[in-house]
């Protein structure tokens, strides 16, 4: 991981993550670091290379990517809209110009775009931990086996105190909760339940833009340090991976989740909110922020009624 980042300049890039689809300008970013537009518009060139415009227009293309992935129920026109293009055209001849490929290759599922998702991951993204590699445990899970393990719930508000970190994700990012929590130990910070907040997805980010918080519940009262920066992870449904294992197969737990159980739910993941690691009682729950609305498996008692009146009016239409 490198140095912690600057806590003021990425809450514009929060602010991005938020506002995919609308018109942000750079006075709304500015709005949120407490800077000038022309001030955070030299605070971010010199941090991240790029323009905030430049990388909001990245980072726009690279969750378009991941959606493309995660539902192939939508259209390509459709997952232009959510990132906040003006048409399907446009997209595409933008998404082509930055990844090499089209939506299309990339939903076919054709060499170039493999062969990129492939780089993007790397050595370490949804790779196990060294107590697990190459032992029986490591091993890809079929849907129902990961069906099995996940429940729905329903999460209020509620406030986090976090750290981020920026770059390649793995197994090492133990240490990096580890070192969080000692933190919070000397700022008198109890609790039973630690989370990790995953904000990219490895398969379309490359490793140097890649977010990851450790983050802890806190109360409305508590007073945050300057070191900390402050979530308010807002209410919604997820879908819960209950997992009880080693710590080292969580990578290719994500893996499964995300390539071979999501897009084949009928679910479809908040862009807007992050992936959740939880860690509890020795074990941990990956959890996935899902849009409002429900599956097609969960509306099945109110669909398969109205599917049988159809069939009968057919087969004595016949």
């Amino acid at each position: 991981m490198t140095n912690p980042p600057c806590l003021r300049l990425e809450k514009a890039i929060d602010r991005m993550v938020r506002g995919l689809a609308a018109p942000l300008q750079l006075a709304d970013l500015a709005d949120v670091t407490h800077y000038s537009p022309w001030h955070l518009a030299h605070r971010f060139q010199s941090e991240y290379g790029d323009s905030p415009q430049a990388f909001l227009w990245q980072l726009r293309l690279e969750v378009a990517a991941s959606l493309l992935q995660w539902s192939p129920h939508l259209s390509i026109g459709q997952v232009a809209d959510l990132v906040g293009f003006s048409s399907p055209a446009t997209f595409s001849r933008a998404f082509s110009r930055s990844f090499g490929f089209t939506p299309s290759d990339l939903r076919a599922g054709r060499a170039v775009a493999i062969c990129w998702v492939a780089n993007n991951l790397g050595a370490m993204s949804y790779r196990p931990g060294p107590a697990i590699a190459g032992t029986d445990v490591d091993r890809v899970w079929s849907w129902d086996e990961v069906e099995a393990c996940i429940d729905l719930e329903e999460w209020p508000t509620e406030r986090m105190a976090y750290l981020r970190a920026v770059g390649d994700y793995g197994f090492h990012l133990e240490e990096f909760l580890a070192s969080f929590q000692e933190q919070c130990q000397t700022l008198e910070i109890k609790a039973d339940r630690w989370f990790g907040l995953v904000w990219s997805d490895p398969a379309t980010t490359p490793a140097e833009r890649r977010r990851y918080d450790v983050a802890v519940p806190v109360s409305r009262q508590f007073k945050l340090p300057r070191l900390l920066g402050e979530y308010q992870r807002p209410a919604g449904r997820w879908a819960v991976f209950r997992h009880i294992g080693e710590r080292a197969d969580i990578g290719p737990r994500w893996r499964d989740l995300m390539l071979v159980w999501l897009p084949y739910s009928g679910w479809m993941l908040d862009p807007q909110r992050p992936r959740v690691e939880c860690y509890y009682d020795g074990r941990y729950d990956l959890c996935l922020p899902l849009l409002p609305g429900r599956s097609i498996q969960d509306r099945l008692p109110e669909i398969l009624p109205e599917l049988l009146k159809l069939v009968t009016t057919v087969v004595n239409d016949k």
